[in-house]
Protein backbone atom coordinates (compact mmCIF):
# COMPACT_ATOMS: atom_id res chain seq x y z
CA UNK A 1 0.00 0.00 0.00
CA UNK A 2 1.06 3.57 -0.65
CA UNK A 3 -0.19 6.11 1.90
CA UNK A 4 0.21 9.72 0.79
CA UNK A 5 0.57 12.36 3.49
CA UNK A 6 0.59 16.12 2.98
CA UNK A 7 2.82 16.82 6.01
CA UNK A 8 5.03 14.96 8.43
CA UNK A 9 2.32 13.71 10.82
CA UNK A 10 -0.90 13.77 8.79
CA UNK A 11 -1.02 10.12 7.75
CA UNK A 12 -0.28 8.83 11.25
CA UNK A 13 -2.72 11.16 13.03
CA UNK A 14 -5.45 10.46 10.50
CA UNK A 15 -4.88 6.88 9.36
CA UNK A 16 -2.33 5.37 11.77
CA UNK A 17 -4.63 2.67 13.11
CA UNK A 18 -5.36 1.38 9.60
CA UNK A 19 -1.65 1.45 8.78
CA UNK A 20 -0.95 -0.54 11.96
CA UNK A 21 -3.56 -3.13 10.97
CA UNK A 22 -2.13 -3.49 7.48
CA UNK A 23 1.45 -4.03 8.61
CA UNK A 24 0.30 -6.41 11.35
CA UNK A 25 -1.18 -8.55 8.58
CA UNK A 26 2.09 -8.49 6.65
CA UNK A 27 1.26 -5.77 4.10
CA UNK A 28 4.13 -3.51 3.06
CA UNK A 29 3.12 0.12 3.66
CA UNK A 30 5.08 3.11 2.35
CA UNK A 31 4.12 6.48 3.87
CA UNK A 32 5.07 9.18 1.37
CA UNK A 33 5.07 12.75 2.71
CA UNK A 34 4.74 15.38 -0.01
CA UNK A 35 5.68 18.62 1.77
CA UNK A 36 8.77 17.53 3.68
CA UNK A 37 11.30 19.88 2.08
CA UNK A 38 13.44 22.46 3.79
CA UNK A 39 12.23 26.05 3.55
CA UNK A 40 14.72 28.85 3.09
CA UNK A 41 16.03 31.19 5.75
CA UNK A 42 15.25 33.82 6.88
CA UNK A 43 11.93 32.36 7.90
CA UNK A 44 8.74 34.14 6.79
CA UNK A 45 7.24 35.99 9.81
CA UNK A 46 4.38 33.54 10.38
CA UNK A 47 6.76 30.59 10.15
CA UNK A 48 8.99 32.30 12.72
CA UNK A 49 5.98 32.45 15.04
CA UNK A 50 5.58 28.67 14.70
CA UNK A 51 9.24 28.17 15.52
CA UNK A 52 8.89 30.39 18.60
CA UNK A 53 6.19 28.01 19.85
CA UNK A 54 8.54 25.09 19.32
CA UNK A 55 11.27 26.81 21.32
CA UNK A 56 8.81 27.66 24.10
CA UNK A 57 7.88 23.98 24.36
CA UNK A 58 11.54 22.99 24.71
CA UNK A 59 11.99 21.90 21.10
CA UNK A 60 15.04 23.41 19.40
CA UNK A 61 14.03 24.49 15.89
CA UNK A 62 15.64 27.85 15.27
CA UNK A 63 16.05 27.50 11.50
CA UNK A 64 14.02 25.98 8.70
CA UNK A 65 16.70 23.33 8.24
CA UNK A 66 16.67 22.40 11.93
CA UNK A 67 12.89 22.27 12.01
CA UNK A 68 12.57 19.97 9.02
CA UNK A 69 15.40 17.73 10.20
CA UNK A 70 13.65 17.37 13.56
CA UNK A 71 10.29 16.63 11.94
CA UNK A 72 11.74 14.01 9.60
CA UNK A 73 13.32 12.28 12.60
CA UNK A 74 9.95 12.32 14.38
CA UNK A 75 8.28 10.83 11.31
CA UNK A 76 10.86 8.06 11.11
CA UNK A 77 10.20 7.14 14.76
CA UNK A 78 6.42 7.23 14.25
CA UNK A 79 6.57 5.03 11.16
CA UNK A 80 8.85 2.59 12.98
CA UNK A 81 6.15 2.13 15.63
CA UNK A 82 3.70 1.24 12.85
CA UNK A 83 6.26 -0.92 10.97
CA UNK A 84 5.76 1.34 7.92
CA UNK A 85 8.42 2.75 5.59
CA UNK A 86 8.75 6.55 5.55
CA UNK A 87 9.60 8.41 2.34
CA UNK A 88 9.97 12.18 2.05
CA UNK A 89 9.72 14.52 -0.92
CA UNK A 90 11.62 17.81 -0.91
CA UNK A 91 8.68 20.10 -1.68
CA UNK A 92 8.15 23.02 0.71
CA UNK A 93 4.97 23.35 2.76
CA UNK A 94 2.82 26.48 2.62
CA UNK A 95 4.13 27.79 5.94
CA UNK A 96 7.56 28.35 4.34
CA UNK A 97 6.66 28.95 0.71
CA UNK A 98 7.03 32.28 -1.03
CA UNK A 99 5.20 33.50 -4.10
CA UNK A 100 7.06 34.16 -7.33
CA UNK A 101 7.32 37.83 -6.27
CA UNK A 102 9.06 36.81 -3.02
CA UNK A 103 6.19 37.55 -0.63
CA UNK A 104 5.26 34.89 1.97
CA UNK A 105 2.46 32.59 0.80
CA UNK A 106 1.08 32.53 4.34
CA UNK A 107 1.27 35.75 6.32
CA UNK A 108 -1.31 34.63 8.91
CA UNK A 109 -3.10 31.51 10.06
CA UNK A 110 -6.10 32.03 7.79
CA UNK A 111 -3.82 31.86 4.74
CA UNK A 112 -3.19 28.19 5.49
CA UNK A 113 -6.85 27.61 4.61
CA UNK A 114 -7.10 29.99 1.66
CA UNK A 115 -8.00 29.16 -1.93
CA UNK A 116 -5.17 27.93 -4.20
CA UNK A 117 -3.36 30.62 -6.16
CA UNK A 118 -1.69 30.23 -9.59
CA UNK A 119 1.64 29.24 -8.00
CA UNK A 120 -0.18 26.61 -5.95
CA UNK A 121 -1.87 25.14 -9.01
CA UNK A 122 1.50 24.84 -10.75
CA UNK A 123 2.64 22.92 -7.67
CA UNK A 124 -0.29 20.51 -8.07
CA UNK A 125 0.94 19.58 -11.53
CA UNK A 126 4.48 19.02 -10.22
CA UNK A 127 3.27 16.87 -7.32
CA UNK A 128 1.05 14.81 -9.62
CA UNK A 129 4.03 14.04 -11.84
CA UNK A 130 6.15 12.90 -8.90
CA UNK A 131 3.34 10.79 -7.46
CA UNK A 132 2.79 9.09 -10.80
CA UNK A 133 6.43 8.07 -10.74
CA UNK A 134 6.12 6.59 -7.25
CA UNK A 135 3.01 4.65 -8.23
CA UNK A 136 4.77 3.28 -11.32
CA UNK A 137 7.77 2.19 -9.23
CA UNK A 138 5.91 0.69 -6.26
CA UNK A 139 2.89 -0.70 -8.17
CA UNK A 140 0.73 -0.58 -5.01
CA UNK A 141 -2.45 -2.59 -4.80
CA UNK A 142 -4.17 0.44 -3.31
CA UNK A 143 -3.37 4.07 -2.53
CA UNK A 144 -4.62 5.94 0.52
CA UNK A 145 -4.72 9.75 0.25
CA UNK A 146 -6.05 12.72 2.24
CA UNK A 147 -9.60 13.84 1.52
CA UNK A 148 -8.69 17.44 2.47
CA UNK A 149 -11.28 17.60 5.25
CA UNK A 150 -10.92 21.04 6.82
CA UNK A 151 -9.58 22.69 3.69
CA UNK A 152 -5.91 23.11 4.66
CA UNK A 153 -4.19 24.43 1.54
CA UNK A 154 -1.49 21.73 1.39
CA UNK A 155 -4.07 18.99 1.94
CA UNK A 156 -6.20 20.39 -0.89
CA UNK A 157 -3.17 20.50 -3.20
CA UNK A 158 -2.17 16.95 -2.24
CA UNK A 159 -5.70 15.62 -2.81
CA UNK A 160 -5.89 17.29 -6.22
CA UNK A 161 -2.47 15.94 -7.19
CA UNK A 162 -3.44 12.42 -6.11
CA UNK A 163 -6.69 12.62 -8.07
CA UNK A 164 -4.78 13.64 -11.19
CA UNK A 165 -1.94 11.13 -10.78
CA UNK A 166 -4.17 8.16 -9.92
CA UNK A 167 -6.85 8.58 -12.57
CA UNK A 168 -7.19 5.17 -14.17
CA UNK A 169 -4.69 3.68 -11.71
CA UNK A 170 -5.01 1.58 -8.54
CA UNK A 171 -8.01 1.92 -6.23
CA UNK A 172 -7.91 4.91 -3.86
CA UNK A 173 -9.25 5.38 -0.36
CA UNK A 174 -9.55 9.02 0.74
CA UNK A 175 -8.98 9.20 4.49
CA UNK A 176 -10.38 11.76 6.91
CA UNK A 177 -7.88 14.46 7.89
CA UNK A 178 -7.14 14.90 11.59
CA UNK A 179 -7.08 17.06 13.65
CA UNK A 180 -9.16 19.19 11.24
CA UNK A 181 -12.03 16.70 11.20
CA UNK A 182 -12.53 17.30 14.93
CA UNK A 183 -14.29 20.54 13.96
CA UNK A 184 -17.59 20.63 12.01
CA UNK A 185 -16.99 21.29 8.30
CA UNK A 186 -17.80 24.76 7.01
CA UNK A 187 -19.95 25.18 3.87
CA UNK A 188 -17.82 25.32 0.73
CA UNK A 189 -14.95 23.23 2.12
CA UNK A 190 -14.15 19.81 0.61
CA UNK A 191 -15.65 17.92 3.56
CA UNK A 192 -19.03 19.46 2.90
CA UNK A 193 -19.39 17.53 -0.37
CA UNK A 194 -17.84 14.18 0.51
CA UNK A 195 -21.07 12.45 1.45
CA UNK A 196 -21.44 9.45 3.80
CA UNK A 197 -18.17 7.92 4.96
CA UNK A 198 -17.15 4.31 5.45
CA UNK A 199 -15.44 3.34 8.69
CA UNK A 200 -12.49 0.99 9.13
CA UNK A 201 -12.75 -0.60 12.63
CA UNK A 202 -9.54 -0.89 14.64
CA UNK A 203 -8.38 -3.45 17.17
CA UNK A 204 -7.27 -2.29 20.59
CA UNK A 205 -3.66 -3.11 19.70
CA UNK A 206 -3.78 -1.14 16.46
CA UNK A 207 -5.28 1.84 18.28
CA UNK A 208 -2.52 1.76 20.92
CA UNK A 209 0.15 1.68 18.20
CA UNK A 210 -1.48 4.68 16.52
CA UNK A 211 -1.40 6.71 19.74
CA UNK A 212 2.21 5.70 20.43
CA UNK A 213 3.18 6.72 16.90
CA UNK A 214 1.29 10.03 17.14
CA UNK A 215 3.15 10.84 20.35
CA UNK A 216 6.40 10.87 18.37
CA UNK A 217 5.44 14.19 16.72
CA UNK A 218 6.37 16.12 19.83
CA UNK A 219 7.23 19.33 18.01
CA UNK A 220 3.70 19.65 16.62
CA UNK A 221 1.70 19.09 19.78
CA UNK A 222 1.83 22.71 21.07
CA UNK A 223 0.25 23.93 17.81
CA UNK A 224 -2.33 21.17 17.41
CA UNK A 225 -3.85 20.46 20.81
CA UNK A 226 -3.69 20.29 24.58
CA UNK A 227 -2.41 17.38 26.67
CA UNK A 228 -5.80 15.63 26.37
CA UNK A 229 -5.21 14.84 22.67
CA UNK A 230 -5.30 11.02 23.09
CA UNK A 231 -8.74 11.30 24.69
CA UNK A 232 -10.00 13.62 21.92
CA UNK A 233 -8.72 11.25 19.24
CA UNK A 234 -10.33 8.27 20.96
CA UNK A 235 -13.68 10.01 21.39
CA UNK A 236 -13.71 10.92 17.69
CA UNK A 237 -12.71 7.39 16.66
CA UNK A 238 -15.45 5.86 18.80
CA UNK A 239 -18.01 8.24 17.30
CA UNK A 240 -16.87 7.21 13.81
CA UNK A 241 -17.15 3.52 14.67
CA UNK A 242 -20.38 3.59 16.66
CA UNK A 243 -18.61 2.83 19.93
CA UNK A 244 -15.65 0.89 18.54
CA UNK A 245 -12.61 2.95 17.44
CA UNK A 246 -12.54 3.39 13.67
CA UNK A 247 -11.10 5.65 10.99
CA UNK A 248 -13.25 7.25 8.30
CA UNK A 249 -12.63 7.19 4.57
CA UNK A 250 -14.36 7.70 1.23
CA UNK A 251 -14.19 5.77 -2.03
CA UNK A 252 -14.40 8.88 -4.22
CA UNK A 253 -13.24 12.48 -3.98
CA UNK A 254 -15.67 15.10 -5.30
CA UNK A 255 -14.58 17.76 -7.75
CA UNK A 256 -13.17 20.91 -6.09
CA UNK A 257 -15.98 23.17 -4.92
CA UNK A 258 -16.37 26.50 -3.20
CA UNK A 259 -13.11 28.26 -2.45
CA UNK A 260 -11.12 25.06 -2.66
Amino acid sequence: MLVVSAHLDDAVLSWGGTIAGLTRRGVRVVVLTVFAGQGGDPLPPYAEQYHSWWRASGTAAGTAAAGMRLRREEDARACAVLAAEPAHLDLIEALYRRRSDGSPRCAAGDDLFSAPEPDDLALVRAVAGVLAGWVAELAPGEVHAPAAVGGHLDHVLTARACAAALRGGPPVRWYEDLPYALEPPEPGTPAAGLGPAAASPLTGGDWRRKVEAAAAYRSQHPMLWDDDWPDRLLAHAREAGGGTPAERHWAALPSPNGDH
